[in-house]
């Protein structure tokens, strides 16, 4: 399993039962997922096959994602026979509700969840209106339920929304957070969630929502943007979402400044200052934050000295019926 581990801090290990995915909106410019997928197609054998066709090179010189979507037989069983308890982000190198991926993978997919009752699986798109309209169609726990006899036959779904999904939608700014996070409120789901990274303006939660629709909402996770092109992250925009999150008890988890951070002394090798807005600005100009271009490492994952790391409280998860823990599962007819 150690080539499932992973050091995003809110999970544990990820799951790509899914690889491939097309540009959304700004936080997807600089997306690490497309640059590794794009290194990956480079390898030989059987790595390399599966990887390619998924970026190409833009005039810029830089990978893109192609939009193929790809299904990844040989990765979908591998949750059942994962040992613990574990925390699962799913797809870190797709988008589970891309488009071009049917319905009746994404059921296969949940069927997997369904079964790993044990783990606790966090879906990520950047597509909830896709997600909300699957999850909510009366039909959906039936089309679940069916792929499920097909691993393990027996199997009955317990429970529905699935107790161990959490739920959760991208936001880089105010327009997607008012755009998506009503959308997200809207869907059936244990636990759902809100990444707010790479936080790229200034976003307000009661803005976006209504303070019933913000009620529906269990975990906000924050964090700047990492890697060469990184953009800069002003610490207000976040200490304003940890504090919106207090006041609403929603969990907050902030995971990272990204690149740039406070000035160091001797480690700095650009120092921009930062408007509350978001304009870069000569250093000393009145009203700005003086930013230095660090590192994720150095640059730290602490908000005014402190760390937040809270994480939701969700359900127990409900084992499914007809099922034993760690069984293994049943080979799927050719």
């Amino acid at each position: 399993m150690a080539k499932n581990k992973t050091n995003i801090q809110w999970t544990e290990i990820t799951w790509n039962p899914t690889i491939g995915c097309s540009l959304m909106s700004p936080g997807c410019t600089n997306c690490y997922a497309m640059k590794f997928a794009h290194r990956l197609a480079s390898f030989g054998g059987p790595v390399g096959r599966r990887y390619s066709g998924l970026t190409e090179v833009a005039a810029n010189g830089e990978p893109v994602w192609t939009g193929v979507v790809k299904l990844v037989e040989e990765a979908l069983l591998q949750p059942l026979s994962w040992r613990g308890r574990k925390r699962v982000f799913v797809n870190s190198m797709s988008d589970l509700f891309h488009p071009d991926l049917p319905f009746t993978a994404v059921a296969r997919i949940w069927a997997v969840m369904a079964l790993a009752a044990r783990h606790t699986f966090q879906v990520l798109t950047k597509r909830p209106d896709r997600m909300r309209d699957w999850l909510n169609d009366p039909a959906t726990p039936a089309a679940v339920e069916a792929e499920m006899r097909k691993i393990r036959p027996g199997a009955r779904l317990a429970a529905w929304p699935l107790r161990n999904a959490w739920v959760g939608t991208s936001v880089e700014d105010q327009k997607r957070a008012d755009e998506r996070i009503p959308i997200l409120a809207d869907t059936k789901a244990a636990v759902r969630f809100l990444s707010i990274e790479p936080l790229l303006g200034p976003v307000y939660l009661k803005a976006a929502a209504t303070p019933s629709v913000l009620r529906r909402l269990h975990w906000v996770i924050v964090g700047g943007e990492s890697g060469p092109r990184a953009r800069p992250m002003h610490p207000a925009w976040a200490r304003s979402l940890r504090d919106e999150c207090a006041q609403s008890g929603i969990a907050f988890f902030f995971k990272q400044f990204g690149t740039w951070g406070f000035p160091v002394s001797g480690k700095t090798r650009k120092t921009i200052g930062l408007m509350p807005g978001g304009r870069e600005v000569p250093v000393g100009t009145p009203g700005s934050t003086a930013l230095a271009r660090l590192g994720k490492k150095l640059a730290g994952e602490r908000l005014d000295g402190q760390l937040h790391q809270a994480f939701p409280t969700a359900p127990q998860p409900t084992p499914p019926q007809g099922s034993l823990p760690f069984a293994k599962p049943a080979k799927r007819a050719a």
